[in-house]
């Protein structure tokens, strides 16, 4: 029995509203992963738009696209998060040695969240994040304002650069 021309339009248009919802899942799947950066850097962006110096404009742009790079490099450990929670169906083993390692900053512990969530595990990562005893208004990295600090070493620069994996 054929079927009607006006099914086979439907079955189409469905099909097209499909890929067009996962492609949206996939950006508010990124922009959970990487919101805190991103708003740091529109804060400095209209810092940068406000303030009459030069000078002051100039250096909250230049942070504004610090926090941009920042941003892709948190993208880059959401989908390795995310690869290694579905590989490891859940917080455990290889998948619990990078949520572990990507708990000292705020911008990695949302991605690290996120990550988790999106694999249907964000009970459990929520529940070491409050475990390890951070709060919600943690928003500076371990040690930012000691001797140790985490601003005046390499490797974290290389983290929010993007060239530390």
């Amino acid at each position: 029995m054929p079927v009607p021309l006006s099914c086979l339009v439907g079955r189409a248009r469905m099909a097209s509203m499909n890929r067009l919802s996962a492609q949206l899942r996939r950006s508010l799947w990124y922009l959970r992963a990487t919101w805190p950066p991103l708003v740091l850097a529109a804060t400095c962006l209209l810092a940068s738009l406000l303030h009459a110096s030069v000078w002051w404009g100039v250096a909250c742009a230049t942070g504004a696209l610090v926090l941009v790079i920042d941003s892709l490099a948190r993208h880059r450990e959401f989908r390795a998060l995310r690869h290694s929670v579905r590989a490891a169906c859940g917080l455990t083993g290889e998948a619990l040695a990078r949520f572990r390692a990507a708990r000292s900053t705020w911008c990695s512990r949302r991605a690290a969240i996120a990550a988790a969530q999106a694999e249907g595990f964000g009970l459990d990562a929520r529940a070491l994040v409050t475990g390890w005893g951070y709060k919600p208004w943690h928003v500076f990295p371990d040690r930012a304002f000691s001797l140790n600090s985490p601003f005046l070493r390499l490797a974290f620069w290389q983290s929010v650069l993007g060239f530390k994996r």
